[in-house]
């Protein structure tokens, strides 16, 4: 069953996870590693203004800073809650700009927009990548992770519930459509284990990911999903949780 997103959810999710989110987020700092080493390759030191879309508490943002050593950079969030999670980098000129990327006016001048584990949220990505068309001047760039169709199956499968993911393939052909030229385009999947379905879902829980969907236990049906989930998904190493991150780094055809 695919959930049409549901922004004052998600932010009231991602909002009480802000604390543990750090720590819990295990899968989404080996993306936001391997997302840095790739923009390595292909961007420049020291872009000049960075628009990062989906800050949260900073994981990406810290390593972009560390690593690419932006001389400016606008972090966006929708939850105002992120904005203390990010103070320490916030010193001028890097800024918070609390808005739905979605309806976002961006700021002008950038040349690098970059996001790492958010554009899954959104209800139309591709008006998402034509505003940074849009907004981006000739070769400018347009870098993300994002998640595919096997991202997290053991819960879709488990408990009916699960976003609308879509392919590599797919974003690419949106991006091809929109004259943007493909720098890179990998996917990859990531394995977590954890004792029990419980830790899973408390995992989901401490990452905000249970924003999908009001999802109201009983002891039944919550013992009938740590069974199922555990006869599905069992292993010597524990229940399985898969991750399937997406990265696309592309740059606007000159128009």
């Amino acid at each position: 069953m695919i959930i049409m997103m549901d922004k004052q959810r998600i932010m009231a999710r991602f909002s009480k996870a802000a604390r543990n989110y750090q720590s819990a987020a295990t899968a989404q700092y080996e993306i936001a590693k391997k997302m840095i080493s790739l923009m390595q390759e292909y961007i420049p030191l020291r872009p000049q203004k960075v628009l990062e879309i989906g800050c949260g508490t900073g994981l990406f943002s810290r390593l972009m800073l560390q690593h690419l050593k932006p001389q400016k950079m606008v972090l966006n969030d929708i939850c105002p809650a992120m904005m203390p999670e990010v103070m320490d980098i916030l010193t001028s000129p890097h800024t918070f700009s609390c808005a739905d990327a979605e309806t976002y006016a961006f700021p002008k001048d950038i040349n690098l927009i970059a996001s790492c584990s958010t554009i899954q949220w959104f209800n139309n990505p591709r008006a998402f990548f034509e505003n940074c068309y849009v907004s981006l001047p000739n070769s400018g760039i347009l870098a993300f992770s994002t998640f595919g169709h096997d991202n997290m199956h053991e819960i879709n499968a488990t408990a009916d519930v699960g976003l609308s993911y879509r392919s590599k393939s797919e974003l690419i052909a949106e991006l091809l459509t929109l004259n943007y030229t493909i720098l890179v385009a990998q996917e990859e999947h990531l394995q977590l284990y954890f004792e029990s379905p419980l830790q899973v879902l408390l995992h989901l829980k401490q990452t905000g990911v249970t924003g999908i969907k009001n999802h109201r236990w009983t002891k039944g049906t919550l013992r009938a999903f740590c069974d199922q989930y555990t006869a599905r998904y069992g292993t010597e190493k524990g229940v399985s949780l898969t991750y399937h991150p997406i990265y696309i780094i592309a740059k606007k055809n000159i128009s």
